[in-house]
Protein backbone atom coordinates (compact mmCIF):
# COMPACT_ATOMS: atom_id res chain seq x y z
CA UNK A 1 0.00 0.00 0.00
CA UNK A 2 1.36 3.57 -0.66
CA UNK A 3 2.56 5.39 2.22
CA UNK A 4 0.89 8.62 0.92
CA UNK A 5 -2.79 6.50 1.20
CA UNK A 6 -2.11 4.89 5.19
CA UNK A 7 -4.06 7.97 6.57
CA UNK A 8 -7.13 5.77 6.05
CA UNK A 9 -6.10 3.03 8.20
CA UNK A 10 -5.80 5.92 11.15
CA UNK A 11 -8.59 6.09 13.09
CA UNK A 12 -9.19 10.13 15.04
CA UNK A 13 -7.98 8.44 18.47
CA UNK A 14 -4.88 7.63 16.35
CA UNK A 15 -4.82 11.12 14.76
CA UNK A 16 -4.93 12.58 18.51
CA UNK A 17 -2.44 10.80 20.32
CA UNK A 18 0.12 9.53 17.36
CA UNK A 19 2.43 6.34 17.45
CA UNK A 20 1.98 4.14 20.85
CA UNK A 21 5.52 3.71 23.02
CA UNK A 22 6.58 0.87 20.90
CA UNK A 23 6.29 2.72 18.09
CA UNK A 24 8.30 6.04 19.28
CA UNK A 25 10.44 3.87 21.17
CA UNK A 26 11.59 2.36 17.34
CA UNK A 27 11.52 5.83 16.00
CA UNK A 28 14.03 6.83 19.39
CA UNK A 29 16.11 4.21 18.46
CA UNK A 30 17.22 5.13 15.25
CA UNK A 31 16.95 9.04 15.38
CA UNK A 32 17.69 9.42 19.13
CA UNK A 33 15.26 10.61 21.55
CA UNK A 34 13.55 13.98 20.64
CA UNK A 35 14.07 13.81 16.83
CA UNK A 36 10.62 15.16 14.95
CA UNK A 37 10.85 13.22 11.09
CA UNK A 38 10.20 16.59 9.96
CA UNK A 39 13.33 18.03 10.57
CA UNK A 40 14.90 16.21 7.55
CA UNK A 41 14.54 14.65 4.54
CA UNK A 42 15.84 10.75 5.81
CA UNK A 43 12.41 10.23 7.05
CA UNK A 44 11.09 11.62 2.83
CA UNK A 45 14.01 8.89 1.43
CA UNK A 46 12.22 6.04 3.09
CA UNK A 47 9.08 7.25 1.97
CA UNK A 48 9.79 7.12 -1.39
CA UNK A 49 11.43 3.47 -1.56
CA UNK A 50 8.25 2.78 0.46
CA UNK A 51 5.96 3.90 -1.96
CA UNK A 52 7.79 1.56 -4.74
CA UNK A 53 10.92 4.20 -6.05
CA UNK A 54 13.55 1.19 -6.00
CA UNK A 55 16.15 2.28 -8.57
CA UNK A 56 18.89 4.68 -7.19
CA UNK A 57 19.25 6.73 -9.62
CA UNK A 58 15.63 7.41 -10.06
CA UNK A 59 15.65 7.70 -6.40
CA UNK A 60 18.33 10.55 -6.50
CA UNK A 61 15.89 12.34 -9.10
CA UNK A 62 13.08 12.60 -7.42
CA UNK A 63 15.36 13.71 -3.79
CA UNK A 64 17.10 16.46 -5.33
CA UNK A 65 13.93 18.17 -5.97
CA UNK A 66 12.21 17.07 -2.47
CA UNK A 67 11.00 20.63 -0.60
CA UNK A 68 9.84 21.01 2.79
CA UNK A 69 9.76 24.22 4.93
CA UNK A 70 10.22 23.13 8.00
CA UNK A 71 14.00 21.86 7.43
CA UNK A 72 17.05 23.98 7.05
CA UNK A 73 18.35 22.13 4.56
CA UNK A 74 18.57 23.48 1.21
CA UNK A 75 18.03 20.93 -1.27
CA UNK A 76 19.42 16.78 -1.49
CA UNK A 77 22.20 16.62 -3.09
CA UNK A 78 23.70 12.79 -4.68
CA UNK A 79 26.02 13.12 -1.58
CA UNK A 80 22.98 13.66 0.50
CA UNK A 81 21.15 10.19 -0.57
CA UNK A 82 24.55 8.38 -0.36
CA UNK A 83 24.55 9.12 3.11
CA UNK A 84 21.27 8.37 3.78
CA UNK A 85 22.13 5.15 2.35
CA UNK A 86 24.77 4.31 4.40
CA UNK A 87 22.65 5.53 7.26
CA UNK A 88 20.51 3.41 6.65
CA UNK A 89 22.42 0.27 5.63
CA UNK A 90 23.78 0.68 9.35
CA UNK A 91 20.49 0.49 10.70
CA UNK A 92 19.44 -2.31 8.69
CA UNK A 93 16.58 -0.10 7.36
CA UNK A 94 17.46 -0.92 3.65
CA UNK A 95 18.71 -4.09 1.50
CA UNK A 96 21.11 -3.26 -1.50
CA UNK A 97 20.91 -5.54 -4.30
CA UNK A 98 24.31 -7.06 -5.34
CA UNK A 99 25.31 -4.78 -8.30
CA UNK A 100 24.52 -1.79 -5.90
CA UNK A 101 21.27 -0.29 -8.52
CA UNK A 102 18.39 -1.17 -6.44
CA UNK A 103 16.94 -0.39 -2.94
CA UNK A 104 14.27 -2.03 -0.58
CA UNK A 105 13.37 -1.51 2.89
CA UNK A 106 13.49 -4.39 5.27
CA UNK A 107 11.00 -4.81 7.79
CA UNK A 108 12.55 -2.56 10.07
CA UNK A 109 12.62 0.01 8.05
CA UNK A 110 9.19 -0.20 6.41
CA UNK A 111 7.93 -0.09 10.63
CA UNK A 112 9.68 2.85 10.62
CA UNK A 113 8.40 4.70 7.50
CA UNK A 114 5.11 4.21 8.52
CA UNK A 115 5.54 5.03 12.39
CA UNK A 116 7.31 8.47 10.90
CA UNK A 117 4.44 9.04 9.00
CA UNK A 118 1.96 8.29 11.60
CA UNK A 119 3.86 11.27 13.61
CA UNK A 120 3.57 13.49 10.85
CA UNK A 121 -0.17 12.59 10.72
CA UNK A 122 -0.43 13.24 14.36
CA UNK A 123 1.52 16.87 14.52
CA UNK A 124 0.00 18.04 11.33
CA UNK A 125 -3.74 17.01 13.21
CA UNK A 126 -2.95 19.21 16.68
CA UNK A 127 -1.57 22.20 13.55
CA UNK A 128 -4.59 22.30 12.36
CA UNK A 129 -6.47 22.63 15.47
CA UNK A 130 -3.71 25.86 16.31
CA UNK A 131 -3.12 27.04 12.73
CA UNK A 132 -7.11 28.59 12.53
CA UNK A 133 -8.86 31.69 12.06
CA UNK A 134 -11.39 30.44 15.33
CA UNK A 135 -8.07 29.59 17.65
CA UNK A 136 -6.26 32.47 16.68
CA UNK A 137 -9.04 35.16 17.73
CA UNK A 138 -9.24 32.78 20.63
CA UNK A 139 -5.33 33.00 21.51
CA UNK A 140 -5.39 36.68 21.07
CA UNK A 141 -8.10 37.52 22.94
CA UNK A 142 -6.67 35.56 26.37
CA UNK A 143 -3.33 37.79 25.44
CA UNK A 144 -4.91 40.85 25.20
CA UNK A 145 -7.12 40.66 28.40
CA UNK A 146 -3.92 39.37 30.33
CA UNK A 147 -1.64 42.26 28.95
CA UNK A 148 -4.39 45.17 29.04
CA UNK A 149 -5.03 44.47 32.83
CA UNK A 150 -1.18 44.28 33.92
CA UNK A 151 -0.11 47.10 31.97
CA UNK A 152 -2.91 49.61 33.10
CA UNK A 153 -2.28 48.64 36.69
CA UNK A 154 1.45 48.92 36.97
CA UNK A 155 1.33 51.71 33.78
CA UNK A 156 -0.60 54.11 36.73
CA UNK A 157 1.22 52.34 39.55
CA UNK A 158 4.49 53.81 37.80
CA UNK A 159 3.66 56.68 36.58
CA UNK A 160 4.73 55.54 32.92
CA UNK A 161 2.56 56.92 30.84
CA UNK A 162 4.06 54.76 27.83
CA UNK A 163 3.14 51.76 29.60
CA UNK A 164 -0.51 53.15 30.51
CA UNK A 165 -0.99 53.48 26.68
CA UNK A 166 0.13 50.19 25.76
CA UNK A 167 -2.13 48.80 28.37
CA UNK A 168 -5.33 51.09 27.53
CA UNK A 169 -3.91 50.55 23.39
CA UNK A 170 -4.11 46.51 24.26
CA UNK A 171 -7.83 46.72 25.76
CA UNK A 172 -9.29 48.37 22.59
CA UNK A 173 -7.41 45.90 20.14
CA UNK A 174 -10.60 43.69 21.25
CA UNK A 175 -12.72 46.04 19.12
CA UNK A 176 -10.61 44.93 16.27
CA UNK A 177 -10.84 41.23 17.26
CA UNK A 178 -15.16 42.16 17.18
CA UNK A 179 -14.45 43.18 13.72
CA UNK A 180 -12.07 40.56 12.26
CA UNK A 181 -14.57 38.15 13.50
CA UNK A 182 -17.51 40.29 11.93
CA UNK A 183 -16.64 41.98 9.09
CA UNK A 184 -13.60 39.66 8.13
CA UNK A 185 -15.28 36.40 8.62
CA UNK A 186 -18.62 36.40 8.80
CA UNK A 187 -19.75 38.85 6.38
CA UNK A 188 -16.47 38.51 4.46
CA UNK A 189 -15.79 42.21 3.73
CA UNK A 190 -11.99 41.70 4.66
CA UNK A 191 -10.93 44.56 3.42
CA UNK A 192 -13.29 47.04 5.03
CA UNK A 193 -12.10 45.10 8.19
CA UNK A 194 -8.43 45.45 7.39
CA UNK A 195 -8.94 49.12 6.97
CA UNK A 196 -10.55 50.06 9.67
CA UNK A 197 -8.00 48.27 11.79
CA UNK A 198 -5.46 49.84 10.24
CA UNK A 199 -7.19 53.30 10.70
CA UNK A 200 -7.49 52.35 14.06
CA UNK A 201 -3.99 51.42 14.53
CA UNK A 202 -3.08 54.75 13.25
CA UNK A 203 -5.52 56.65 15.82
CA UNK A 204 -3.41 54.98 18.43
CA UNK A 205 -0.58 56.29 16.98
CA UNK A 206 -2.13 59.91 17.06
CA UNK A 207 -3.27 59.00 20.56
CA UNK A 208 0.04 57.93 21.67
CA UNK A 209 1.82 61.64 20.11
CA UNK A 210 -0.96 63.69 21.73
CA UNK A 211 -0.15 61.84 25.42
CA UNK A 212 3.86 61.60 24.96
CA UNK A 213 3.74 65.65 24.06
CA UNK A 214 1.48 66.59 27.38
CA UNK A 215 4.27 64.27 29.36
CA UNK A 216 6.92 66.65 27.51
CA UNK A 217 5.16 69.40 28.75
CA UNK A 218 4.63 68.65 32.12
CA UNK A 219 7.21 65.85 32.97
CA UNK A 220 6.53 63.38 35.92
CA UNK A 221 8.73 61.14 37.45
CA UNK A 222 9.15 57.40 36.53
CA UNK A 223 9.85 54.85 39.22
CA UNK A 224 10.81 51.66 37.76
CA UNK A 225 9.94 48.27 38.96
CA UNK A 226 10.83 44.76 38.06
CA UNK A 227 7.74 44.43 37.61
CA UNK A 228 7.28 47.08 35.29
CA UNK A 229 10.63 45.19 33.36
CA UNK A 230 8.55 41.60 33.37
CA UNK A 231 5.44 42.88 32.27
CA UNK A 232 7.14 44.46 29.36
CA UNK A 233 9.01 40.81 28.23
CA UNK A 234 5.74 39.21 28.48
CA UNK A 235 4.49 41.95 26.39
CA UNK A 236 6.92 41.26 23.72
CA UNK A 237 6.88 37.56 23.69
CA UNK A 238 2.88 37.15 23.56
CA UNK A 239 2.58 40.05 20.86
CA UNK A 240 5.54 37.80 19.39
CA UNK A 241 3.52 34.85 19.10
CA UNK A 242 0.10 36.60 18.35
CA UNK A 243 2.00 38.27 15.47
CA UNK A 244 3.47 34.97 14.40
CA UNK A 245 0.43 32.76 14.90
CA UNK A 246 -1.80 35.64 13.31
CA UNK A 247 0.31 36.37 10.11
CA UNK A 248 0.67 32.34 9.00
CA UNK A 249 -2.94 32.07 9.33
CA UNK A 250 -3.68 35.25 7.49
CA UNK A 251 -1.57 34.11 5.17
CA UNK A 252 -2.11 30.50 4.47
CA UNK A 253 -6.18 31.50 4.88
CA UNK A 254 -5.76 34.93 2.40
CA UNK A 255 -7.67 36.52 5.39
CA UNK A 256 -6.50 40.46 5.07
CA UNK A 257 -8.00 41.75 8.17
CA UNK A 258 -5.79 38.88 9.61
CA UNK A 259 -2.66 40.05 7.81
CA UNK A 260 -3.27 43.49 9.19
CA UNK A 261 -3.69 42.85 12.72
CA UNK A 262 -0.57 40.79 12.77
CA UNK A 263 0.65 44.32 12.14
CA UNK A 264 -0.98 45.68 15.42
CA UNK A 265 0.79 43.37 16.89
CA UNK A 266 4.20 43.89 15.52
CA UNK A 267 3.20 47.34 16.74
CA UNK A 268 2.38 46.49 20.21
CA UNK A 269 6.33 45.06 20.38
CA UNK A 270 7.66 48.28 19.08
CA UNK A 271 5.85 50.26 21.85
CA UNK A 272 6.61 47.39 24.88
CA UNK A 273 10.41 47.76 23.54
CA UNK A 274 10.04 51.87 23.67
CA UNK A 275 8.62 51.45 27.25
CA UNK A 276 11.81 49.49 28.05
CA UNK A 277 14.02 52.24 26.99
CA UNK A 278 11.58 54.38 28.63
CA UNK A 279 12.15 52.52 31.84
CA UNK A 280 15.91 52.42 31.71
CA UNK A 281 16.61 56.22 31.01
CA UNK A 282 14.67 56.46 33.83
CA UNK A 283 16.63 54.80 36.45
CA UNK A 284 19.30 57.74 35.59
CA UNK A 285 16.37 60.42 36.13
CA UNK A 286 15.82 60.78 31.66
CA UNK A 287 12.44 60.71 32.29
CA UNK A 288 11.94 62.55 29.18
CA UNK A 289 12.75 59.77 26.91
CA UNK A 290 9.48 57.75 27.31
CA UNK A 291 7.76 60.52 25.57
CA UNK A 292 10.35 61.03 22.90
CA UNK A 293 10.31 57.27 22.13
CA UNK A 294 6.55 56.77 22.27
CA UNK A 295 6.44 59.72 19.50
CA UNK A 296 8.88 57.94 17.45
CA UNK A 297 7.13 54.74 17.53
CA UNK A 298 4.08 56.79 16.78
CA UNK A 299 5.57 58.19 13.70
CA UNK A 300 6.51 54.63 12.47
CA UNK A 301 3.23 53.32 12.70
CA UNK A 302 1.77 56.22 10.92
CA UNK A 303 4.38 54.92 8.22
CA UNK A 304 3.32 51.63 8.20
CA UNK A 305 -0.20 52.52 8.11
CA UNK A 306 -0.03 54.83 5.14
CA UNK A 307 1.80 52.07 3.14
CA UNK A 308 -0.67 49.21 4.23
CA UNK A 309 -3.99 51.67 3.47
CA UNK A 310 -2.30 52.48 -0.02
CA UNK A 311 -2.34 48.87 -0.68
CA UNK A 312 -5.96 48.11 0.22
CA UNK A 313 -7.42 50.36 -1.36
CA UNK A 314 -6.38 49.30 -4.74
CA UNK A 315 -8.84 48.38 -7.81
CA UNK A 316 -9.77 45.08 -6.94
CA UNK A 317 -7.50 43.72 -10.74
CA UNK A 318 -4.31 45.86 -8.99
CA UNK A 319 -4.87 44.43 -5.65
CA UNK A 320 -1.94 42.05 -4.08
CA UNK A 321 -2.21 40.50 -0.71
CA UNK A 322 1.29 39.61 -0.88
CA UNK A 323 2.89 42.57 -1.43
CA UNK A 324 1.31 43.25 2.55
CA UNK A 325 4.61 41.68 4.43
CA UNK A 326 4.01 39.95 7.76
CA UNK A 327 6.38 37.78 10.06
CA UNK A 328 5.05 34.55 8.96
CA UNK A 329 6.08 35.08 5.22
CA UNK A 330 10.45 34.28 6.54
CA UNK A 331 9.48 30.88 6.65
CA UNK A 332 8.85 30.72 2.89
CA UNK A 333 11.04 33.45 1.59
CA UNK A 334 14.00 31.59 3.69
CA UNK A 335 13.28 28.15 2.29
CA UNK A 336 12.51 29.13 -1.28
CA UNK A 337 15.65 31.21 -1.12
CA UNK A 338 17.92 28.33 0.09
CA UNK A 339 16.01 26.09 -2.37
CA UNK A 340 16.54 28.36 -5.29
CA UNK A 341 19.89 29.56 -5.19
CA UNK A 342 20.93 25.97 -4.09
CA UNK A 343 19.08 24.53 -7.45
CA UNK A 344 21.07 26.64 -9.53
CA UNK A 345 24.36 26.30 -7.54
CA UNK A 346 23.63 22.60 -8.45
CA UNK A 347 22.98 22.59 -11.96
CA UNK A 348 22.33 24.99 -14.92
CA UNK A 349 18.71 24.95 -14.74
CA UNK A 350 16.40 27.38 -16.56
CA UNK A 351 13.18 29.63 -14.88
CA UNK A 352 11.08 27.12 -16.41
CA UNK A 353 12.57 23.83 -15.58
CA UNK A 354 13.24 25.22 -11.48
CA UNK A 355 10.01 26.20 -11.02
CA UNK A 356 8.61 22.52 -12.85
CA UNK A 357 11.17 21.16 -10.06
CA UNK A 358 9.75 22.98 -7.10
CA UNK A 359 6.00 22.30 -7.43
CA UNK A 360 6.85 18.50 -8.14
CA UNK A 361 8.95 18.79 -4.78
CA UNK A 362 6.11 20.44 -2.94
CA UNK A 363 3.94 17.60 -4.21
CA UNK A 364 6.47 15.31 -2.57
CA UNK A 365 6.63 17.69 0.56
CA UNK A 366 2.98 17.66 1.12
CA UNK A 367 2.69 13.59 0.47
CA UNK A 368 5.28 12.81 3.03
CA UNK A 369 5.19 15.22 5.32
CA UNK A 370 1.34 17.02 5.34
CA UNK A 371 0.97 20.15 7.67
CA UNK A 372 5.23 20.43 7.44
CA UNK A 373 5.58 21.01 3.70
CA UNK A 374 4.18 24.50 3.48
CA UNK A 375 2.06 24.91 6.75
CA UNK A 376 -0.99 24.69 5.07
CA UNK A 377 0.03 27.69 2.54
CA UNK A 378 -2.36 26.36 -0.40
CA UNK A 379 -1.06 29.25 -2.48
CA UNK A 380 2.75 28.38 -2.27
CA UNK A 381 3.32 26.89 -5.78
CA UNK A 382 4.25 28.08 -9.54
CA UNK A 383 2.96 32.14 -8.71
CA UNK A 384 4.58 32.17 -5.56
CA UNK A 385 8.12 30.71 -7.18
CA UNK A 386 7.49 33.19 -9.90
CA UNK A 387 7.39 35.89 -7.56
CA UNK A 388 10.55 35.04 -5.64
CA UNK A 389 12.66 34.57 -8.57
CA UNK A 390 11.99 37.90 -10.03
CA UNK A 391 12.36 39.26 -6.49
CA UNK A 392 16.19 37.69 -5.97
CA UNK A 393 16.88 38.77 -9.31
CA UNK A 394 15.97 42.29 -8.30
CA UNK A 395 18.07 42.18 -5.47
CA UNK A 396 20.74 40.65 -7.84
CA UNK A 397 21.25 37.38 -6.32
CA UNK A 398 20.46 36.10 -9.44
CA UNK A 399 20.80 36.55 -13.08
CA UNK A 400 18.82 35.22 -15.92
CA UNK A 401 20.97 35.05 -19.53
CA UNK A 402 19.76 33.29 -22.57
CA UNK A 403 17.23 31.56 -20.61
CA UNK A 404 19.22 30.29 -18.04
CA UNK A 405 19.36 31.27 -14.28
CA UNK A 406 23.03 32.32 -12.83
CA UNK A 407 24.63 33.34 -9.62
CA UNK A 408 25.41 36.34 -9.09
CA UNK A 409 28.68 36.62 -6.40
CA UNK A 410 26.24 38.16 -3.68
CA UNK A 411 23.71 35.16 -4.71
CA UNK A 412 26.99 32.84 -4.49
CA UNK A 413 28.00 34.23 -0.72
CA UNK A 414 23.98 34.29 0.34
CA UNK A 415 24.29 30.19 -0.69
CA UNK A 416 27.46 29.73 1.63
CA UNK A 417 26.10 31.07 3.92
CA UNK A 418 22.85 29.50 3.96
CA UNK A 419 24.85 26.04 3.66
CA UNK A 420 27.13 26.85 6.85
CA UNK A 421 23.89 27.27 8.63
CA UNK A 422 22.34 24.44 7.17
CA UNK A 423 25.80 21.85 7.94
CA UNK A 424 26.07 23.57 11.51
CA UNK A 425 22.30 22.56 11.97
CA UNK A 426 22.69 18.94 10.70
CA UNK A 427 25.91 18.28 12.63
CA UNK A 428 23.81 19.53 15.78
CA UNK A 429 21.62 17.05 15.26
CA UNK A 430 23.36 14.27 14.04
CA UNK A 431 22.62 11.24 16.24
CA UNK A 432 25.62 9.09 16.18
CA UNK A 433 23.71 5.66 18.49
CA UNK A 434 24.88 6.99 22.22
CA UNK A 435 23.87 10.37 22.37
CA UNK A 436 22.05 12.92 20.51
CA UNK A 437 23.04 16.62 21.01
CA UNK A 438 21.43 18.37 23.40
CA UNK A 439 18.32 20.56 22.10
CA UNK A 440 19.08 24.08 23.25
CA UNK A 441 15.21 25.39 23.24
CA UNK A 442 13.72 23.15 25.78
CA UNK A 443 17.13 24.39 28.36
CA UNK A 444 16.57 27.92 27.32
CA UNK A 445 13.44 27.81 28.24
CA UNK A 446 13.61 25.99 31.72
CA UNK A 447 16.65 28.81 32.49
CA UNK A 448 14.17 31.86 31.36
CA UNK A 449 11.78 30.27 33.95
CA UNK A 450 14.14 30.26 36.85
CA UNK A 451 15.22 33.33 35.95
CA UNK A 452 12.02 34.65 36.37
CA UNK A 453 11.35 33.01 39.62
CA UNK A 454 14.54 33.92 41.23
CA UNK A 455 13.60 38.01 40.30
CA UNK A 456 10.34 37.49 41.66
CA UNK A 457 11.73 36.03 44.93
CA UNK A 458 14.10 38.93 45.17
CA UNK A 459 12.11 41.61 43.68
CA UNK A 460 11.82 44.16 46.39
CA UNK A 461 15.97 44.19 46.84
CA UNK A 462 16.11 44.58 43.22
CA UNK A 463 13.85 47.77 43.43
CA UNK A 464 15.86 49.06 46.36
CA UNK A 465 18.81 48.62 44.32
CA UNK A 466 17.25 50.46 41.10
CA UNK A 467 15.93 53.46 43.35
CA UNK A 468 19.63 53.90 44.17
CA UNK A 469 20.41 55.55 41.30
Amino acid sequence: MALSNLKTEFSKKALKHGPDAEGRKKVNAIYGAGHEPHTDFFYGFLGLIYDGVHKVEELKAKMKIFFISSTHQLVVGEEDVEEYIQFAKIKNLIKISPDGDTIQLTQDGRDLAEYCFHINLHTTYWMRKIFNEKMVMTISTIFLLILSSLKIFTGVQLGSQGMTSEGFENLTDLIKVVIIVLLGMKLKRDRLASLIIILLMMITGASLIWSSIESLLNPTAINPTVQAYLICFLSIGLNAASMFLKSLVGRTSNNLSLLSDSKDSELNIKISAGVLIGLTFSIFDYFFMDAIIAIIIALLIFKEGIEIIIEIVKKEEDFDITEIKVAADNIYDNSLTGYILASIRRERISRRDLIKNFKKGLEYGRTYYHGFADFFYEDLGKKTAEKHINKLIEGNYIEEIDNELLLTPKGIKNFYKIKAKDYQSRAKSMYDGENLSIRRGPIYCILLVAIIIVVFIFANDINNLLNSF
